[in-house]
């Protein structure tokens, strides 16, 4: 919310600069919402969210015997009275495992999803198959001594998606689908307003998402709507050139040059002219930090509708450390290359998996100075938004604000 403010009045005080009116403070209406419109705010897709949690249910004891959980709580007094000794365990168990009880994470797209919803599940496995064990004294008779007493929990996890419904189906199961999602980010919300200490607050149910360059982002979106999209794909990708005996290779690189220009060229040329052809993977990455609609925020009871949700703190990371995130999250160990199979998805860059050998190498080098220009523009929130951050990369270095 800070950043689109900020951003507005970048816009606003640039327009009022350009039309000569530096003193100019006000915008109308429907400037308001042509900017809305440009960096998609006004589109009906909102961004998914996956949640990790885990949760202990099962306690057995020495003897491997299933007992109930008031036992620990009536039996033991290694542990304090009343409700705080569940939050002891949780401690001690938070502490082991390392990771908080919910976690959250924001697709937003072409930023690395489909590996962190990889990194995900194998890290709610991992607290699956984990019986942590916790040990305690135990309440005798008062003649006698307390002897130490040994519990196992066994561990359960999982991870649930909250997505908006905005396609086909049922107006009750886009309900449905739309309410599961508020509450969890109304549970969130309350959360993170439960205390004046943000830091302790957002460290129980944590909110997070992964930023890229948009450049880079923008070739990596080109190379995957291609591969669904066919209209798009005939209309703007120039075939790699003949492989014949008679050209040199040289020339054949000269040939695949310019049809990664072209492609590109095109590509621009549709968004510009289409509004990023409305798909979520070629929209402005600034649009998926929309979590709610405005629908939602007025929608009263029949949402419990409040304020603290829009005022969510969310950690952005960078697309640049997405290895070092994957690993944190997985719970992995570095050099294990079957997890790291797993983890790192699909790579459209690598030319066995990509559409065409030519979408496989599309980067910043194939574009004219005309055709970066149009790129800055198209991408101007979003790279107003990694500056904000503290990030850099190839578009803000390139791009002026």
């Amino acid at each position: 919310r800070e950043f689109f403010h900020h951003y507005f009045r970048s816009i606003q005080h640039l327009d009022s600069k350009n039309n000569g009116d530096i003193n100019h403070t006000q915008y109308d209406e429907e400037s308001f919402m042509q900017w809305r419109k440009d960096i998609g705010l006004e589109i009906a897709n909102l961004p998914a969210l996956y949640s990790l949690s885990w949760w202990w249910d099962t306690v057995y004891n020495s003897d491997h015997v299933k007992i109930d959980k008031l036992t620990i709580r009536e039996n033991s007094t290694g542990l304090s009275n009343d409700t705080t000794k569940h939050q002891q365990i949780h401690r001690q168990i938070l502490s082991e495992i390392g990771i908080p009880r919910n976690i959250t994470y924001i697709h937003i797209h072409k930023c690395g999803g489909t590996s962190v919803q990889g990194a995900l599940w194998i890290r709610s496995r991992r607290i699956r198959n984990y019986e942590f064990q916790i040990q305690a004294e135990r309440n005798m008779d008062i003649n006698q001594k307390n002897l130490l007493h040994h519990f196992s929990l066994q561990m359960r996890s999982d991870v649930h998606s909250y997505k908006h419904s905005y396609g086909g189906g049922s107006a009750e199961k886009k309900e449905q689908w739309d309410k599961k999602r508020w509450s969890h980010i109304q549970a969130i919300a309350n959360q993170q307003s439960s205390s004046s200490d943000l830091i302790l607050t957002t460290s129980n149910f944590p909110i997070f998402t992964i930023v890229r360059d948009p450049f880079e982002r923008f070739f990596s979106a080109i190379q995957q709507v291609m591969h669904y999209n066919t209209d798009f794909r005939d209309k703007c990708l120039h075939d790699a050139p003949r492989l014949t005996w008679w050209k040199s290779s040289r020339k054949i690189k000269e040939e695949e040059a310019l049809a990664r220009l072209k492609t590109i060229e095109c590509a621009i040329d549709e968004m510009e002219n289409n509004h990023f052809r409305g798909d979520v993977h070629l929209l402005p990455m600034s649009s998926h930090f929309r979590l709610l609609d405005e629908d939602t925020f007025n929608s009263g009871d029949d949402y419990g509708g409040e304020e603290g949700a829009k005022h969510l703190a969310v950690s952005v990371f960078s697309m640049k450390n997405i290895g070092d995130i994957l690993f944190h999250i997985s719970g992995s160990v570095k050099g294990n290359n079957k997890e790291t199979s797993i983890i790192h998805a699909r790579d459209r860059s690598n030319e066995e998996y990509a559409t065409s050998s030519i979408l496989a190498k599309l980067s910043m080098s194939d574009c004219t100075e005309e055709m970066l220009e149009k790129l800055c523009e198209l991408y101007h929130v979003d790279v107003a938004l990694m500056k904000w951050l503290g990030y850099r990369g190839k578009a803000v270095q390139r791009c002026s604000l």
